[in-house]
């Protein structure tokens, strides 16, 4: 579709010369894929037939972009904008976050062309995430997302910028209180005693017990190599990650999420005992090597899998349901409840006080209720010792 150039034209023709100095400029308007009247002034050139060219090149590739941009669709966009992403942040973000934009963004998307997406629609697909009851802070993350897709629609395909700053934000109205995560996603010792003598898959009885006596986030346990073990000092090297998205597909390694998640940490004997178990297990079947992952061999265990088995045995011991990621709640309260100090809980599980601090929060009244009754201890103990000297003070008036 070819759309219409109109240009500003001097007594020459069409191109300007600066009065200020020796030099030339063009100036002309052009309809974009919109409709709009546009006006484009050029930067200085020497010469009249540098402004010339200039301009004959603008005009073309207006013409071009027009015939090109009408058409395109959200998906070429979207591949592109995912492109652009890509060099922008890690790789294990990446994965993540087009897993969640093609669920709840292109699906919806998909077969529309760019420039045929309205105000209306953008309400439509704001109704889409309200339907599929997903939480404000997720929903308000997916806009935030949309918005910058459009945006960089608006530089390089010259999408209406101007409808994507009508696309607001979803309000919480809801008077509830919804709590955290590592409010609800975890075992008590006593329900994961329950869960545990369900599990007669020794393999996954291993991984479960590992999971949930070292806090490892899933994708530090899934990278984990023999040589990461210390079996003489009893320890275990946390030095690197997999990729969450990458589990099921290509194994790729990269760093920690933070380098507070490079730690060494300790593995109490029982756990120890387990792995080398594991480990003679492992070691009979042919061309093992200490370069093989623990959990899996030659290849990493895969996530889905893992997540199958969980369940599975969650069903069979009628304990409350919790992700991967709960085994890593269930042992920060288990340490809080045996008394650790927050310091070495910090530590062992590769994240700042603050963090547990702000996480853990609801998990350490226990601990403040055990601290305020040795301090009303301590007051029964003085009032005993004031109230004694009171009554011999009396004794001794008395016998005056």
């Amino acid at each position: 579709m070819k759309m219409p150039v109109y240009q500003k034209k001097d007594k020459d023709g069409k191109i300007l010369k600066d009065t200020k100095g020796n030099s030339w400029y063009y100036r002309c308007y052009y309809i974009d894929i919109y409709g709009n009247k546009k006006q484009r002034e050029s930067k200085k050139f020497k010469s009249k037939g540098d402004a010339i060219k200039a301009e004959a090149e603008f005009l073309t590739s207006i013409k071009n972009t027009n015939e090109l941009d009408i058409n395109v669709s959200f998906i070429t966009v979207y591949d592109s904008w995912l492109e652009y992403k890509k060099n922008k942040v890690k790789i294990t973000t990446y994965y993540c976050l087009k897993k969640k934009l093609d669920k709840h963004i292109l699906d919806f998307f998909k077969d529309y062309k760019l420039h045929s997406i309205k105000l209306n629609i953008l309400n439509n697909w704001k109704k889409y995430l309200i339907d599929k009851h997903l939480s404000i802070n997720t929903m308000n993350a997916l806009i935030g997302y949309l918005i910058e897709i459009l945006k960089y629609a608006n530089i390089y395909y010259e999408y209406d910028i101007k409808l994507a700053n009508y696309l607001t934000k979803v309000r919480d109205d809801s008077p509830k209180q919804i709590k955290k995560e590592s409010e609800t996603n975890y075992w008590t010792i006593e329900e994961f005693n329950a869960f545990i003598s369900t599990v007669d898959n020794n393999f996954y009885k291993t991984v479960f017990i590992f999971l949930y006596r070292t806090g490892l986030r899933v994708g530090e346990l899934m990278a984990l190599n023999w040589n990461d073990i210390d079996f003489n000092k009893k320890t275990l090297s946390i030095n690197k990650s997999l990729s969450h998205d990458s589990f099921d597909y290509a194994s790729i390694i990269v760093a920690p999420k933070t380098n507070n998640s490079i730690r060494v940490i300790d593995i109490d004997d029982y756990l120890i005992e387990l792995l080398k178990n594991h480990k003679k297990e492992e070691s009979k079947i042919y061309g093992f090597e200490n370069q093989w992952f623990i959990f899996g061999g030659v290849k990493p265990l895969g996530l889905t899998t893992l997540r199958r088995y969980l369940n599975i045995y969650i069903k069979k011991a009628n304990v409350k349901k919790i992700t991967i990621h709960g085994f890593r709640h269930s042992h920060v309260s288990m340490l809080i409840y045996l008394g650790c100090d927050i310091k070495d809980v910090a530590e062992r599980i590769g994240d700042t006080i603050q963090m547990v601090e702000s996480t853990y929060y609801h998990m350490f009244p226990t601990q403040k209720k055990k601290t305020l009754d040795k301090l009303n201890s301590l007051e029964i103990q003085w009032y005993t010792i004031v109230h004694f000297y009171v009554l011999y003070f009396c004794r001794e008036e008395l016998m005056k």
